[in-house]
């Protein structure tokens, strides 16, 4: 197996805070986005124009199709951005074109009446915000010193948890309906002005283009690090880490609508004030996180608390079926703390262990395909399995698909001991 190549030292003269939290604001933006639109807009979307007992294969489907999209295009927008000479740099014409060409899928969705339409809108949001989410993958390991990698990790983080948060208090005081789309546009846009700025310099050095190759040679390199080295073992742990999540938090509507809540209560308003818990949570352990993972210089550590506090609240769902609200909650803080420390320390693992910085965003590319196939595969069998398993005298479904999420998580924490570079 081969040795990962040490990022390249880059000067720490002005990356101070303020600069760490303009280039983290696009993912503010993003997941302000994502994670309502993927956890609840799209699962009640496709609720009301599917009939029951059909919902959450529907859901599956819908899923899959844009996991497929979300796991096929950021490797290939990233390998492309790694070449791209132009006078604004390389990453930020992406970033700001991709977002762009996202707002008429934000659109359709909030005009859609039946599930084609939904399909559509949510198939050209998944296309070209994962195309501008690809470029700005590279600007992280391109612009940020590496002895502060930790550092950045935890902003990232901080923003990922405020963004999830804000956008889902948005969302249930807007009662989720579709106006929401349009803040969520006008959101993601605004979050690329600090980002743009925070990026000022990158990608102006020409790119010499290297000598062509054959076609079976080129597939190979590019896929190359998905095989060799600490950083395929990182791309594997957050492919087991991120099933674990993606297995219980893309039915979780339904499954408090069918498990936990009485009659009559709503389970989107439900499923966003949880989901809040988790993220207010999450905050401080995914900022303080990265920090204290450069300070001691141990990042493995912060991946085994957090797979165990993600697999105790999944078995006790799983085993008890809970349905005493409070106790329900309390589940969301322990998910918080585990949530939090896991992403304190994901994009630094990857950083520390990129097997050439100059292909930065191809291969970010490829480490995101590890969170975006869990999104395309799971849901897109999980929904049918659970329709399939619950029935007019239970609920079965939900246990067997939830008890993967524990087998999931296990072996991403524990395979985490492979990483030899990282402590």
């Amino acid at each position: 197996m081969t040795t990962a190549v040490a990022v390249v030292q880059r000067p720490e003269v002005g990356f101070g805070n303020l600069r760490h939290a303009g280039l983290s604001a696009f993912w503010f933006g993003s997941n302000f986005l994502w994670i309502p639109l993927t956890t609840v807009l799209i699962q009640s979307q496709i609720d009301s124009v599917v009939p029951k007992g059909s919902q959450n294969t529907a859901i599956g489907v819908a899923l899959g199709i844009g996991g497929v999209l979300a796991m096929t295009v950021p490797p290939i927008v990233g390998a492309w951005s790694d070449r791209l000479n132009t006078r604004f740099g390389r990453r930020r014409p992406i970033i700001v074109a991709g977002s762009l060409l996202t707002m008429p899928g934000l659109v359709i969705l909030a005009v859609a009446n039946n599930y084609a339409e939904v399909l559509v809108g949510y198939a050209i949001i998944q296309f070209f915000f994962n195309a501008a989410q690809a470029a700005y993958a590279g600007i992280i390991p391109d612009v940020v010193p590496a002895q502060q990698v930790g550092k950045a990790s935890g902003f990232l983080a901080t923003m990922t948890q405020l963004g999830i948060g804000t956008g889902l208090g948005v969302t249930s005081l807007l009662g989720g309906g579709r106006s929401v789309y349009f803040v969520m546009g006008a959101v993601a846009l605004l979050s690329i002005i600090p980002t743009v700025w925070a990026a000022q310099g990158e990608g102006l050095d020409p790119i010499i283009p290297h000598p062509g190759r054959p076609f079976g040679e080129s597939v190979s390199e590019f896929l190359r690090p998905l095989h060799e080295g600490d950083f395929a073992w990182v791309i594997f742990t957050r492919l087991m880490i991120s099933s674990g999540i993606t297995a219980v938090l893309y039915f979780l509507v339904n499954f408090f609508r069918d498990v936990v809540l009485p009659a009559g209560q709503n389970p989107a308003t439900f499923t966003d004030n949880w989901l809040l818990v988790v993220v207010l949570t999450a905050i401080p352990f995914g900022f303080f996180g990265g920090l204290l993972s450069d300070r001691i210089h141990r990042r493995k550590i912060f991946v085994y608390l957090a797979g165990a506090a993600q697999a105790f609240v999944a078995i006790v769902f799983i085993a008890f079926y809970p349905t005493a609200l409070p106790l329900v909650f309390a589940l969301g803080v322990a998910y918080g703390v585990g949530y939090g420390l896991y992403f304190a320390v994901d994009w630094a693992l990857a950083c520390d262990t990129l097997p050439d910085p100059k292909k930065s965003a191809k291969d970010m590319g490829l480490f995101h395909i590890a969170l975006t196939l869990p999104q395309a595969v799971i849901p897109f069998f999980g929904g049918p399995l659970i329709d399939a398993l619950n029935g007019p005298h239970g609920n079965g479904g939900y246990r067997i698909v939830f008890s993967s999420a524990v087998v999931f998580l296990f072996l991403g924490t524990v395979l985490v001991s492979r990483i030899k570079v990282v402590k």
